[in-house]
């Protein structure tokens, strides 16, 4: 079965994120593709939604916090593969 991504969504500052499809990322050389298993908003993460701090273009993904399976990894990635438990 495909995996359908999925994107929380900040259309504006002071706005409630929306989670809707998002195109599924293909990795560049020396990136991984995580599927998310658990997310977390952080105290950035909130500044972003509330003010709009960091945002360069509307509308942002906002969130790094993550925890998952490695989906796909690209070129010259040596220390994960497909399947592997990560955190970040």
């Amino acid at each position: 079965m495909p995996i359908v991504n999925k994107a929380a969504y900040l259309e504006s500052a002071g706005q409630a994120l929306v989670v809707r499809e998002a195109p599924m990322p293909t990795p560049g050389p020396n990136e991984i593709i995580v599927q998310n298993h658990a997310v977390a908003i952080n105290p950035l993460d909130w500044h972003m939604t509330e003010h709009g701090v960091f945002v360069k273009e509307w509308p942002a993904v906002v969130g790094c916090d993550v925890a998952g399976i490695v989906h796909a990894v690209g070129e010259g990635v040596t220390r994960f593969k497909a399947g592997d438990r990560v955190v970040g």
